[in-house]
């Protein structure tokens, strides 16, 4: 199949190499016409030159290969999703797969990726969201990863399941889409929690396995007030994702809370990391669900509010350890 990538950051390089693995014609899309430049000449990762990526990938900065295409692939930030979404529309002739790789929450609507698609593409096939444990360096690098093909439509999510598995990319169905995209949102702010821990001189490990355990029941209540299956959120896009986020030495969102956890401000952390932080977005909107619907999530809201309203380190833990007692369930 004809597949093209819109997005050529490091996830976007990653799956480019191991679509073409996968058998497919593969054309990756960039904003920028420096980018498209040096991967065009270098035909390297973006983020890890010292991967190469297979010769046949081609880059554009054209969104015409949008009609040229069977399948698109959309990895771009979750804040650039939509306007993305709007240039396909003013493009596209013909009704096409899309399948989004992007994991969050828009912050001022607290829609999800695939909710902007139904309103921005007029010409959609049906959309598919991809989502699992899957840190590009290790994909990059061909490492063995599980991934989630999830759609409402059987034939898509089956399409992308045939056609993007390799032998070290293993594909698995599922059908719960709000589900996936919850998890795959605020699984990051949990990241960020989980790295503000380890930064942290007074909290370890009995401290972090506590919050990751308290963590995952905030997202199966945030799950339950939106129709989630509950059998989601101990598959590979719940618990698999959260693990890997909140664990992993590749993990921006990890790294971002442990800059926190330090002393570091908000800005001069997302300056050290460098790359977009995905839960600095979702916590907004997953803030704003939690309000709409008036739930008790302390922990989502202690980390909105570390990051949104200037609450120190110290205040933070205070608040942790002040809370009233209760039963665990």
């Amino acid at each position: 199949m004809k597949v093209f990538i819109l997005g050529a950051g490091s996830f976007g390089c990653a799956l480019s190499d191991t679509l073409v693995d996968a058998g497919n014609e593969v054309t990756v899309w960039t904003i920028c016409d420096k980018q498209a430049k040096d991967l065009t000449e270098n035909h390297t990762n973006i983020n890890n030159p010292e991967v190469p990526l297979n010769s046949s990938i081609k880059f554009t900065t054209s969104l015409d290969y949008l009609n040229d295409c069977d399948i698109v692939l959309i990895v771009v930030p979750s804040f650039a999703l939509r306007e993305t979404c709007k240039k396909i529309n003013e493009t596209l002739l013909s009704e096409k797969i899309i399948v989004v790789a992007t994991k969050g929450l828009e912050a001022d609507t607290m829609k999800s990726g695939h909710d902007i698609i139904k309103e921005e593409v007029k010409l959609l096939k049906a959309s598919v969201i991809l989502s699992g444990p899957t840190h590009a360096e290790e994909l990059a690098l061909k490492m063995f990863t599980s991934i989630v093909s999830t759609s409402e439509n059987k034939e898509a999510r089956d399409i992308v399941q045939k056609n993007f598995a390799t032998k070290y990319l293993r594909i698995y169905t599922n059908s719960d889409v709000p589900g996936v995209e919850i998890l795959g949102a605020s699984k990051n702010v949990l990241a960020i929690a989980a790295g503000f821990i380890d930064g942290s001189k007074n909290l370890g490990d009995n401290a972090k396995a506590a919050l990751l355990t308290r963590g995952l029941r905030e997202l199966r209540i945030l799950g339950e007030v939106e129709n989630c299956n509950s059998e989601t959120f101990y598959g590979l896009t719940g618990l698999g994702d959260l693990i890997v986020t909140a664990t992993s030495k590749h993990s921006r969102n990890r790294k971002f809370g442990e800059l926190l956890g330090q002393g570091m401000s908000v800005e001069d952390a997302k300056e050290e990391v460098g790359m977009v932080v995905e839960g600095l977005y979702s916590v907004q909107a997953i803030h704003q669900l939690m309000k709409k619907n008036n739930l008790d999530l302390p922990i989502i809201g202690l980390i909105y509010r570390a990051i949104y309203e200037s609450v120190s380190t110290d205040e933070l833990l205070s608040l942790i350890h002040n809370r009233q007692t209760k039963d665990e369930y």
